[in-house]
């Protein structure tokens, strides 16, 4: 028995591919997806945060678009930053027309000194992000976005991250994309999502449930509570016992580690030294529409709370009432950090009141607020120190642990989605 702890997309990938292979999954939520779920409130569909589809493997978007055949649409990214009272084209070092004037001298200078420096040798897990953001961006670019809203999205000084997980997220522009966003000139598209798909009814919630129909036991309302790896067997709150061959994990990192009770001492240590950023959602719906014509905007400097603001309407008009618009805001916080609902959304209101997005006039129809304990994982030197040898004492036991927080990383569902095609396919050829 393959026994699967999580129904969110790697989980539930995992279970789809197994292709008859005997395996149970067990999901703690009554329902499957993950965060990767949408729920409804007073005619308003909300995701838990934004979450978009742009693919990098043609495997995985041949199979997700097999699985919502004639769901999904297109579109073409509009995405911003909300600096010096402007509006940036995302990304923001290919983007700096209508900046004022001495930024856009700060960021170009910047960069270009970049391209006459020695390059780097350390390592990507020895080199710190800030390190990265100066030697590939420059002290403009660092200065004016990419360190203040970084700090605000991770909550800790970016000397204390490694740069090992930006290759793909951070677009390093040529100076002549620089060069052409300084003056205004757009000949490409740029970054890893100019486009993205999105269902066109229900939310993103549709995709982890279309995986359902070909998984056929899944057990809901079920925590995993304890784990016994020498004798293989899983113990959960509602009082079940599963024993297994094999244990696929995709709860986070630390929590399966605590769940373990004979893992060695230095294990448990190390994994109670790796580190997250929390995040609290704030999903709004107001009684106006289009109170803003993009799709999401980010917001760097410290004046605003939050670091990001989306208009899920604006993917799909059937997200909420005629008449209306629905927002997610994004605050990040650390773990321990408690702020009441109230005074979130009122943050909320006041700083999109300042942005010019909310209108003193507008009525919030619905408000709710999703405190996301496991949002984003740290990269830190104690995790490239510590992760490998986590990942590797759980696999000796039959643990695989994956997915976004199983792998402890920072990765997209499409990623989720081919971890667990590619675990179901090395479990079935064992």
């Amino acid at each position: 028995m393959i026994l699967i702890i999580g129904a969110g997309l790697a989980g539930l990938s995992t279970a789809y591919h197994l292709q008859g292979r005997p395996c149970r999954v067990v999901e703690k939520e009554k329902e499957a997806g993950g965060l990767c779920r949408s729920y409804q409130m007073d005619g308003f569909t909300f995701d838990m945060t934004g979450h978009l589809l742009h693919f990098r493997q043609q495997a995985i978007r041949a199979l997700v678009e097999g699985l919502l055949a004639g769901q999904l649409q297109q579109h073409s990214r509009r995405s911003y930053i909300y600096s010096y009272k402007t509006y940036t084209e995302y990304p923001y070092q290919v983007n700096t027309y209508g900046l004022p004037p001495e930024v856009v001298r700060e960021c170009l200078m910047g960069f270009i000194a970049t391209l006459t420096a020695p390059p780097s040798t350390l390592k990507p897990e020895e080199r710190s992000f800030k390190q990265w953001i100066l030697e590939s961006l420059g002290e403009g670019f660092a200065k004016h976005f990419m360190v203040p809203f970084n700090e605000k999205l991770w909550q800790v000084s970016l000397d204390e991250l490694t740069s090992d997980w930006v290759s793909w997220l951070v677009p390093k522009p040529e100076l002549k994309d620089v060069v052409n966003g300084a003056l205004g000139v757009k000949d490409k598209a740029f970054g890893y999502n100019p486009s993205f798909l999105y269902p066109a009814q229900g939310g993103i919630g549709v995709l982890p449930k279309a995986f359902l129909s070909g998984i056929g036991d899944i057990v809901y309302g079920s925590e995993l509570m304890e784990v016994d790896t020498t004798r293989r067997r899983a113990t959960f709150q509602d009082g079940r016992v599963e024993s297994y061959e094999t244990l696929v994990s995709t709860m986070p990192v630390p929590e399966l580690i605590r769940r373990c009770t004979d893992l060695p001492k230095p294990i448990r240590e190390a994994a109670g030294g790796l580190r997250c950023a929390s995040v609290y959602n704030i999903n709004l719906g107001v009684a106006r529409e289009h109170v803003s014509d993009k799709h999401w905007i980010y917001f760097p400097e410290r004046d605003y709370p939050f670091y990001r603001a989306g208009f899920p309407m604006n993917f799909s008009p059937t997200l909420g009432p005629p008449g209306c618009s629905s927002l997610y805001v994004e605050i990040s916080h650390q773990p321990e950090q408690t702020v009441s609902p109230a005074t979130l959304i009122a943050q909320v209101r006041d700083g999109l009141g300042r942005a010019g997005i909310f209108r003193p006039a507008d009525e919030i129809v619905v408000a709710d607020v999703k405190d996301i304990r496991y949002a984003y994982v740290l990269f830190d030197r104690h995790r490239a120190r510590a992760l490998p040898a986590i990942l590797s004492e759980l696999e000796s036991r039959g643990i695989h642990s994956i997915g976004r927080y199983g792998r402890w990383e920072h990765t997209s569902m499409e990623d989720a989605i081919a971890q667990g095609k590619q675990l179901a396919e090395k479990l079935r050829a064992a």
